[in-house]
């Protein structure tokens, strides 16, 4: 194995990258934790999908202990069983004086994109084809069971029609009173209530499910930043998600991750007495703990070797390191030592995994810069 000053920390330690941190999104393949029942969870939400019942779920927890990791390899194993269509939604930064109505724009709509939802409509209009406008118009409401959505879409069958106008109406943005007359309406979305805006979505899950037989996942995640929702404005979005949640609403799927490492600390939308969790009932409460010590092995085991380099001889690494250390050297735990591992569990207070990928990327920053060839437990400080 090189040595030298100039050489990088992924070569030095045989790792595809230069530190241990996890994007729970790019790294979904890596979900290091055992302790987890992934798939029972998926199956869970299969037979809600296959049984017309859309899922609705809840996925609490301490800050960093993985829960978008869960939703997302979750999604990764539900689109084996089921045929889905998910979205994953980041609650964007809110006010005080925030509406369900800003959540929608900045980010449900925002992140589905202007194709997706126009895509959808246009693919009705396609479906009901040319008739004569008193047909037409039947069949339009008929297919968007909306008549306000069903005049909107019209504009659709026009070739010189400004798309961008009925994205920016159904996107919830401001739209002057000329595009709303020529869309048909009387007035935009920015003043409409909560659960006309929660509808629309719902119609949007369902028009994809009849469409294209796919079923539409919202994956709402990092929802305890509505912690920053004052009291006057709070109630729009008991509206909205109580309309999302509602048991009989069977068109689109609701995953909800937010952080909370005790229950008192959840964002009041989603505490014990509220509407929302209320209509969730028990069964959909999901909690993603901090790992306990005997995962924490497991857990560093999985990770070194998602970022090993496939190519690297762990068996010629270790005997050369064995020349220079005197503590307990695996493949499975390489390039730490099982001393190092020990320490990183002590020196880490809160046992989550952003926590310990992160003491395990100092670790490493420090080793590299001591240039050594193994982590030991000198190196966690």
């Amino acid at each position: 194995m090189a040595n030298g000053e100039n050489q990088t920390v992924s070569a030095r330690f045989g790792m595809t990258r230069e530190n241990f941190i996890l994007d729970p999104v790019l790294d979904t393949k890596c979900f290091a934790r055992d302790d987890i029942p992934i798939q029972q969870i998926a199956n869970g939400l299969d037979i809600d999908v296959v049984t017309g019942l859309a899922p609705k779920r809840l996925i609490s927890g301490p800050y960093g202990a993985g829960k978008t990791h869960t939703l997302m390899r979750t999604m990764d194993e539900l689109s084996k069983l089921a045929k889905i269509h998910a979205i994953r939604i980041e609650c964007p930064d809110l006010s005080k004086r925030s509406r369900f109505h800003d959540l929608y724009r900045e980010g449900i709509m925002r992140t589905m994109g202007q194709d997706f939802v126009l895509g959808v409509m246009e693919e009705v209009v396609q479906k009901v084809g040319f008739k004569n406008r008193d047909v037409l118009r039947l069949e339009l409401k008929k297919w968007f069971q909306d008549e306000e959505m069903a005049k909107a879409a019209e504009q659709l069958y026009n070739p010189n029609f400004d798309r961008l106008k009925l994205w920016r109406w159904i996107s919830g943005v401001g739209v002057s009173r000329g595009d709303l007359d020529t869309l048909g309406q009387t007035q935009d979305l920015t003043e409409t209530e909560a659960a006309r805006l929660a509808d629309i979505i719902i119609m949007l899950g369902r028009l994809l499910r009849e469409l294209r037989q796919q079923s539409l996942v919202l994956i709402l995640d990092e929802m305890e930043r509505l912690k920053s929702i004052g009291p006057e404005t709070i109630t729009t979005f008991m509206s909205g998600f109580t309309r999302l949640v509602d048991p009989n609403q069977t068109s689109v799927c609701i995953l909800i991750g937010a952080s909370a490492a005790l229950e008192s600390e959840m964002v009041d939308i989603f505490s014990g007495a509220s509407p929302v969790t209320s209509r969730l009932g028990k069964d959909s409460m999901i909690e993603i703990p901090a790992l306990h010590d005997p995962d924490v092995n497991s857990f560093i085991e999985r990770v070194t070797k998602y970022v090993r380099d496939p190519t690297f001889d762990v068996a010629k690494a270790i005997a050369d390191a064995k020349k220079s250390t005197s503590e307990k050297l695996s493949e499975s735990t390489f390039p730490f030592s099982q001393e190092a591992v020990e320490a990183l569990k002590s020196k880490t207070q809160l046992l989550t995994p952003r926590e310990i990928t992160l003491q395990m990327t100092r670790a490493l920053g420090r080793a590299h810069r001591l240039q050594k060839s193994v982590i030991t437990a000198d190196c966690v400080v």
